[in-house]
């Protein structure tokens, strides 16, 4: 399996995304921005990360979220990564969706559409709009024997 890290080269702030995805996508989503809370805030229910929710309708949604990694290491450089997240609906909807069962899901998903453009659009605009380098890294199982595979010819 392959993943994928987002690395902002000019650490942007939260409302630089926010900037960006208003100036190319406009009024066609709502966006909803949340800053990081501070760790009282985080014991109940406030987010560890600055983060802009792109919303198309109650099912379909996007989270975009910054983390700036902080190390004590002189010899580890700070860097800002992205992340997307798809796995968030609408209070409501996710209640619904967690008590109706599978019938349910379907009919919801039916209702809402299966797939969505959303996501690879706010990625795509993102990704094509700021400073940004796109790491690709094996994870998985299958990144073991790959690695022992390379290892292998190495010394070949």
């Amino acid at each position: 399996m392959k993943i994928e890290v987002y690395k902002a080269v000019d650490h942007p702030t939260i409302e630089d995304v926010e900037k960006v995805l208003k100036e190319k996508l406009g009024d066609k989503y709502e966006y909803k921005l949340r800053k990081k809370a501070s760790i009282a805030g985080q014991m109940v229910g406030g987010v560890n990360y600055d983060n802009i929710t792109v919303i198309k309708n109650a099912y379909h949604r996007t989270v975009v979220g910054l983390e700036t990694t902080s190390s004590s290491s002189p010899s580890v450089p700070k860097f800002t990564t992205i992340n997307f997240s798809e796995a968030t609906l609408a209070g409501w909807l996710g209640f619904l969706n967690n008590q109706v069962g599978f019938i349910g899901r379907i009919i919801i998903r039916l209702i809402y559409g299966g797939d969505s453009e959303i996501y690879d659009e706010v990625r795509e605009t993102i990704k094509n709009n700021m400073n940004i380098e796109v790491e690709v890294h094996e994870a998985g199982l299958g990144a073991l024997f790959k690695k022992k595979k390379k290892e292998e010819t190495v010394e070949a």
